[in-house]
C-alpha cells in the first residue's frame, strides 16, 4: 500500500455523500474498490459489507476484523410543507444546522446532487427538523425519503490536513481498504475481515445487527475504526489513537494487544511513526456493540477537528484529520493483522511477566 493509494481510496469515498439508511453511493464505491484490489466480499441481510482475506496458518490464531461505518450525520428528507421539504436530523448534527441559510445538497437515488438550503427550524424543537428550500428544482421532484448533506468539500488536502464533509467515518473505511490492499498479496497467519457498516450515526444499528447475528466468528478480535473528536492526549497530528474505551464501555485487552505489538514494531523501524493511546469518552463506537454480544473488541481513532461538522464558532464546517494520522493509522492496522499470533510478545508483557529474583526472594519465593 502506498500513501497515494491510501489517499486515493479516501478521495473516492469522499465523492459519495451519505446519511444513515442512504449509504448506497459509499457502499458501491467500497465494493468496487474491494473488487479492484482482489479481495472477496459479501453483503449481509442488512446491507453491511464483509470483506475477507483467508489466513495462511489459522491453527490457534483468532481472526481479526477491522470495522468502520459508511454513514455520516445530515438530514433525511421525510416530507413536504408547501414549497419546502422537511428534513429530520439523522445523527448528531450541531445546533447551527437548524439555522436559516445553511447550504445543503439533496442526493437523488442515482447520485445527482440538488442544491438546497435550510430555511429554519420546522415543528417542535424535540423533533429536530428543518425546513429546506431547493434552489434549482421543485420540491415535488424529490423522492421521500431522501438524503440531504451539508454542502462542504468532498475531499481536499490543505497544509497536511485532510479536509472532508465526512472524515467520520470515511477515514476509517479508507484505512481498512488500504490495509486490505497491503495484506492481499501477503496474507498473515490468521483470517482478516474488513467490515463496512450502515446506520451507525443513529445508534450503531448496522453493527448491532451484525453482532447479534454472529456474522463474524465468535473468537474474532474486533477493532472499531473511528474519526473521533479531539481530547487531551488524543491530539490532531500526534498519530492515530489506540482507543481503550468510549462513553459506554471499556474495551478488551486481548483485542488491543495486536495494536500494541504493531505500534512497537512500527516505532522501532520508523522514527517518524507516531501513535497515541487514550480513553476517548466523547461518544460511543461500534466496539461497544460487539462487547455487548460477547466479542473481544477494541478501537482505533483518528483525532478529528470540527466533529460532526460543528465549528468552534457554531457554524457548519468541513471535518479534518491530519494526513499523517490517517496514513499511520492504516499502517498500524495492517501491521496489527500480521501480529495477531504474536500479540502478547510486547515490551510491557515481557516485563510484567518477569519478577526479579531479588524481589521474589524477599517475598519468600
Amino acid at each position: 500500500m502506498t500513501s497515494n493509494q491510501a489517499l486515493d481510496f479516501l478521495a473516492r469515498l469522499g465523492a459519495q455523500p451519505a446519511v444513515a439508511f442512504h449509504e448506497n453511493g459509499v457502499a458501491t464505491a467500497v465494493r468496487g474498490m474491494l473488487t479492484e484490489i482482489g479481495v472477496s466480499w459479501r453483503t449481509d441481510n442488512f446491507g453491511n459489507i464483509i470483506a475477507h482475506i483467508a489466513g495462511t496458518d489459522t491453527d490457534g490464531v483468532p481472526p481479526i476484523a477491522f470495522m468502520a461505518h459508511m454513514d455520516h450525520p445530515g438530514f433525511e428528507i421525510v416530507g413536504r410543507d408547501g414549497d419546502y421539504l422537511i428534513g429530520k436530523a439523522s445523527g448528531g448534527i450541531p445546533g447551527g444546522a437548524f439555522a436559516a441559510g445553511v447550504p445543503l445538497q439533496v442526493i437523488l437515488p442515482a447520485g445527482r446532487r440538488v442544491a438546497a438550503e435550510t430555511v429554519g427550524p420546522h415543528g417542535e424543537e424535540r423533533e429536530r427538523q428543518a425546513a429546506i428550500r431547493l434552489t434549482d428544482a421543485p420540491a415535488d421532484d424529490i423522492p421521500i425519503p431522501s438524503a440531504a448533506v451539508f454542502d462542504l468539500p468532498d475531499f481536499s488536502i490543505e497544509d497536511d490536513h485532510i479536509v472532508m464533509r465526512a472524515a467520520d467515518d470515511l477515514a476509517g473505511c479508507g484505512g481498512i481498504l488500504s490495509a486490505l490492499a497491503s495484506l492481499r498479496d501477503e496474507p498473515p497467519d490468521g483470517d482478516v475481515y474488513g467490515v463496512f457498516t450502515r446506520a451507525e450515526e443513529v445508534g450503531l444499528v448496522g453493527a448491532r445487527l451484525l453482532a447479534e447475528a454472529r456474522t463474524l466468528p465468535m473468537d474474532t478480535l474486533v477493532v472499531s475504526l473511528e474519526s473521533s473528536r479531539t481530547l487531551p492526549g488524543a491530539e490532531i497530528g500526534s498519530g492515530p489513537v489506540i482507543r481503550v474505551g468510549d462513553a459506554g464501555s471499556t474495551f478488551n485487552n486481548d483485542a488491543e494487544a495486536p495494536l500494541i505489538r504493531a505500534r512497537e514494531i512500527l516505532a522501532a523501524s520508523n522514527s517518524e511513526f507516531r501513535c497515541q493511546r487514550q480513553l476517548m469518552s466523547g461518544g460511543v463506537c461500534e466496539a461497544s456493540a460487539f462487547n455487548a454480544w460477547g466479542y473481544r473488541s477494541t478501537g482505533m481513532a483518528f483525532p478529528l477537528g470540527n466533529y460532526h461538522n460543528g465549528a468552534e464558532d457554531g457554524s457548519i464546517a468541513a471535518e479534518y484529520i491530519h494526513r499523517d494520522d490517517y496514513l499511520n493509522g492504516a499502517a498500524l492496522i495492517t501491521e496489527a493483522a500480521r501480529q495477531v499470533s504474536m500479540r502478547w510478545d510486547t515490551a510491557f508483557s515481557r516485563r510484567i511477566r518477569q519478577v526479579p529474583d531479588g524481589m521474589r526472594a524477599r517475598l519468600g519465593g
